[in-house]
């Protein structure tokens, strides 16, 4: 039984030594040319603060909210404070058009800067006999995700529904460059 033991202790051992083995990573790469192996270098995370540029923190923007007596169908958004760098004429207007396309409910002109397979539709067209209020940014960012440029729009809106009820909210678009290296929306979210 003392053996018996010790043999099923022994493969345990083992086992959990060729697990831990198996596991580790192997940080080296063999060259075509000679056959050597030479170590790799570690890549670079894709979000460092380099590739980064904020316009709007989200963390440092306060949010107000929009009570029903303040409530007025539109877009009043002040976009002159945030005029630069990336966020230049052609992301202002492409966002604009769209946001004024969910005031007017006009499913087509909101459509026009959407990147093919793009999804939004659901947060604005999906119910009847509501309004929408945009009237502050709370993130302007560029980034760079898994070696692609993102800008990230986030704007507070407020939605009155049919009811005359009063929600706040804030949702972010994702714009990115198409094959043509055109800016578009990507997507809603």
């Amino acid at each position: 039984m003392k053996n018996l033991t010790r043999g099923i202790l022994s493969l345990c051992l083992i086992g959990a030594l060729l697990l831990s083995a198996c596991g580790k990573a192997d940080d080296s790469t063999t060259s075509e040319e000679s056959g050597t192996i030479l170590p790799t270098t570690p890549t670079p995370a894709t979000n460092s603060p380099a590739d980064s540029e904020k316009l709007i923190d989200p963390a440092t923007k306060e949010v107000k909210e929009i009570a029903e007596a303040d409530f007025t169908k539109g877009v009043f958004i002040n976009f002159d404070p945030y005029q630069k760098s990336f966020f230049d004429d052609d992301i202002i207007s492409k966002f604009n058009g769209n946001i004024e396309a969910v005031v007017e409910q006009d499913e087509e002109k909101f459509k026009e800067h959407l990147h093919e397979g793009s999804r939004g539709e659901t947060y604005f067209f999906s119910e009847e006999g509501v309004q929408f209020m945009f009237y502050d940014l709370d993130l302007l960012e560029k980034l760079t995700v898994h070696g692609r440029e993102q800008i990230r729009v986030g704007v507070q809106y407020a939605k009155k529904m049919a009811d005359g009820t009063i929600q706040n909210q804030g949702i972010t678009y994702f714009f990115t460059k198409n094959k043509a290296g055109e800016w578009g929306i990507e997507n809603i979210d």
